[in-house]
């Protein structure tokens, strides 16, 4: 499956000898990798034909493993919020997705060295609580056959009670979550949208009836988890999309068994909007006329505080205990 998904498959000469390297490799199935000096030499070149290859590339990273979350995503709370960049980029296409922005094209690279990443959690750990997002540059539950990291980050919730993990996902499996261990320190977050939102710009993700399953199936196994109605995307009939939504979602799940339900509409750092536009010069979302405000493009005002009241009161109405959380 994995070698189909790949057009290529590169690996750092200093990575080679990972045990994750290895791994993943026999995962894949692949026994002769490209080798390459540094994964930039692949990941930083923007192919000629949109952008359009999607090659597999593992790697040590040689930067930071952990950064202070943005001023853009929710912290639920948390003083000490991160997130890790285990693997960048992502197999979903989603037309808003600001990695289209941050990364020039369509390669995946994995960093192998996962356990110094913990390393760096252990000194930290010392000092704080720490939240991080573990799936903030991918989505990690897609990824899972291939990486393993999604069990890693269980693992290692389930062992350090100074940590805090959230998967956020959109992916539709649910056999993966009785095999996990099982922790009140390992959130699984779903992105829910209405199925219109999903055909025109969430390119390969699951529908919203999968997404439900897979949601229902992380609270059978006992993990506490997130609905996330964010972004939400201002279309013309976007109530009715959204009302609809909420009505499958309110008879498809038990919302006051829910640890908690954030709201948000969609936002995008400047430079990274920039970026899109010069990319996708017909995209719908990248085109629109956002404003500016704080270094960040969003909805005006008048569109995004609609959107997100809207939302909130079709989901009180049909569960008045619902934690909410919004983005203001």
């Amino acid at each position: 499956m994995w070698r189909a998904l790949f057009d290529k498959i590169y690996v750092e000469k200093k990575a080679l000898d990972d045990p994750g390297t290895k791994e993943i490799l026999d995962r894949a199935g692949e026994t002769d990798p490209i080798v390459i000096e540094h994964y930039k030499d692949v990941f930083d070149i923007k192919s000629s034909d949109g952008n359009a290859r999607n090659s597999l590339i593992l790697a040590r990273n040689p930067g930071r493993r952990l950064y202070e979350g943005a001023p853009v995503c929710q912290s639920f709370g948390n003083e000490h919020f991160y997130y890790s960049p285990s693997v960048m980029n992502c197999i979903y296409d989603c037309e808003y997705c600001f990695l289209k922005g941050m990364y020039p094209g369509r390669d995946i690279c994995v960093f192998t060295d996962l356990e110094e990443t913990f390393s760096e959690l252990d000194e930290l750990e010392k000092e704080h609580p720490a939240y991080v997002c573990a799936s903030y540059n991918t989505d990690l539950m897609a990824l899972e056959d291939l990486t393993g990291y999604v069990g890693k980050w269980c693992e290692r919730a389930a062992g350090h009670e100074n940590l805090s993990v959230e998967i956020r996902s959109k992916c539709s499996r649910t056999d993966i979550y009785a095999r996990l261990p099982v922790s009140e320190r390992a959130i699984f977050a779903f992105t829910l949208s209405p199925d219109e939102i999903i055909s025109r710009f969430e390119k390969g993700t699951p529908m919203l009836e999968g997404r439900m399953r897979a949601l229902n199936a992380a609270m059978n196994a006992g993990f506490p988890v997130r609905i996330c109605f964010d972004p939400m995307i201002y279309v013309r009939n976007w109530k009715d999309y959204y009302r609809n939504m909420a009505d499958i979602v309110a008879n498809g799940t038990d919302l006051s068994a829910v640890k908690d339900i954030s709201i948000g509409t969609f936002r995008i750092s400047d430079q990274y909007l920039k970026n899109m536009r010069k990319k996708m010069p017909c995209s719908e979302i990248a085109q629109y006329p956002y404003v500016s405000e704080g270094g960040y493009y969003q909805y005006p005002d008048v569109v995004r505080l609609a959107m997100e009241d809207f939302m909130k009161s079709e989901i009180l109405d049909r569960c008045p205990r619902a934690g909410i959380y919004d983005w203001r």
